[in-house]
């Protein structure tokens, strides 16, 4: 398993530098890239202020990239994009309330959106 950083995952869906974009895609490609969460953090961060693209876009293309690279709990990922296309909430908040969703995990906060987002949720 290869790990991939930010700028592999950048640099694919941007596609500014031939070269670099195909090397990215031949690791994506391959099977066997993993994308940390942290990973993809910095990616959503970096996508949205950066090059401004729209928060469901964004969600939209990582959320296909799931089918080609391994990462921490797909499912968690795959709600954490949904939240972030459907909400205003950091993309740390939103794994952070996915893992809540999907696994249970008791979220301690001082964030009021997050808890907010979370006791939504429960109702």
């Amino acid at each position: 398993m290869v790990y991939a950083d930010t700028n592999i995952i950048v640099r694919f869906i941007i596609d500014d530098n031939k070269e670099m974009a195909d090397l990215a895609e031949t690791a994506i490609l391959s099977g066997d890239l993993f994308v940390a969460a942290e990973v993809f953090a910095e990616v959503t961060y970096v996508l949205y202020k950066v090059y401004g693209i729209e928060r469901e876009k964004i969600a939209q293309i990582l959320s296909l990239l799931l089918d080609f690279v391994s990462t921490d709990d797909s499912t968690v990922m795959s709600l954490a994009f949904s939240y972030y296309a459907q909400t205003r909430l950091d993309f740390v908040d939103c794994i952070l309330a996915a893992r809540h969703a999907v696994n249970g995990a008791e979220i301690l906060s001082f964030d009021k959106k997050l808890n907010n987002f979370i006791r939504r949720m429960e109702e």
